[in-house]
């Protein structure tokens, strides 16, 4: 026979007894906003951001993003959303400014200096402003879905399905293909370039892997499909600490067993040494040749344990949603989506600050 339940007023007594309730002066069991913490943010588009968007953000408690500004950002620009989003007590960590992704540089064209300079200068304008991290990625011929696809529960997101692709998708992008040295040069004399003006800023460059993480797409060979190719990176950028990973988990989830080391190891190797400089915190359903992006719990990986083994590394940089899905009624920024996977990444951070301490 099951025990009786207590009476209400026992439930109110014991919640509100003195064991229930933190010490006065006590310092929380978490803390998400001190320095040596992972700083959770969201990737924001600068150029579309309403007031009212950061005002949703500023709700959600928010303190960090990651600015996407598009083509191009002069100083006065960056400076001016700074100030804008001050107001709404959030800050820049990662700046994001499309000059890198100029096919002039990635497929290494006459005029590709001049794109390289224009990036070097967004670097030295973070750097004035006390931005500390700038994202980069060198993959010029992308597939990145092939069809939308319903959930099981319900909701829509991107899939990618290797057969679909080879049969349906694939083409050739550009007039001719490019090879996997060519673009490990290219990307040579492109980090060559803008380590040192990185340096001069102390802006940390972070890179991101190829998605999804194939040899070649579309006539043009990708070289950050998986360990192997961030080591030779990291090499070539001579051990210098403004250099190192943005890394993407679901990236490293698509490729599974064809990545060299799993997410785990990469973090343990990678963040042991300080060489993750922020994250893009997604999950899939599976590895490839097929896959579609999911909610955080709703994938094959457990991301508790990569927030854990993240925290098990002091990794203290910021920790983005990636790809969110729309929900039901969102639209424009996909505030609902956004929402869930902030409060989800935040849960999963007071657990890991608990028990790693």
């Amino acid at each position: 026979m099951a025990p009786a339940r207590p009476p209400r007023r026992d439930f109110v007594k014991l919640a509100l007894a003195p064991a229930a309730l933190p010490r006065a002066g006590a310092a929380p069991r978490t803390d998400e906003y001190a320095p040596d913490n992972m700083k959770v943010a969201t990737r924001l588009n600068i150029r579309s951001a309403t007031d009212e968007d950061l005002l949703f953000l500023r709700q959600l408690g928010m303190r960090w993003i990651h600015a996407e500004f598009g083509a191009k950002a002069p100083y006065e620009m960056i400076r001016s959303t700074q100030e804008r989003l001050g107001r709404f007590g959030i800050k820049i960590y990662v700046g994001v400014m499309d000059a890198y992704r100029s096919l002039r540089i990635q497929l290494g064209q006459p005029g590709r200096d001049e794109d390289i300079e224009l990036y070097c200068t967004f670097l030295g304008d973070l750097g004035r402003l006390r931005i500390p991290v700038a994202k980069i990625d060198f993959h010029p011929a992308n597939t990145y879905t092939t069809t939308m696809v319903e959930t099981p529960r319900g909701y829509t997101a991107r899939e990618f399905n290797l057969e679909d692709f080879r049969q349906k998708t694939e083409k050739q992008a550009f007039e001719r293909e490019y090879t996997a040295e060519e673009i490990w040069a290219n990307y040579t004399y492109f980090i060559k370039a803008v380590l040192p003006a990185a340096e001069k800023a102390d802006v940390r460059l972070a890179l991101h892997p190829d998605d999804p993480p194939l040899a070649k797409m579309n006539g043009v060979a990708k070289v950050f499909i998986d360990e192997s190719g961030y080591r030779r990176a990291e090499r070539i950028a001579g051990g210098s600490r403004h250099w190192g990973l943005m890394f993407c988990v679901g990236t490293w989830a698509e490729g599974g067993g064809r990545m060299g080391k799993d997410i785990f190891e990469m973090i343990q190797d990678y963040g042991g040494r300080g060489k993750i400089h922020a994250v893009h915190f997604r999950n899939v359903s599976s590895p490839l040749p097929r896959f579609h992006e999911t909610y955080m719990d709703d994938g094959y990986v457990d991301m508790y344990q990569v927030m854990k083994a993240l925290r098990q590394v002091r990794f203290s940089g910021s920790i983005v949603p990636d790809h969110i899905p729309a929900l039901a009624g969102d639209k424009g920024m996909n505030r609902a989506g956004t929402a869930y996977c902030i409060t989800y990444m935040r849960a999963l951070l007071r657990r890991a600050n608990e028990e790693v301490g």
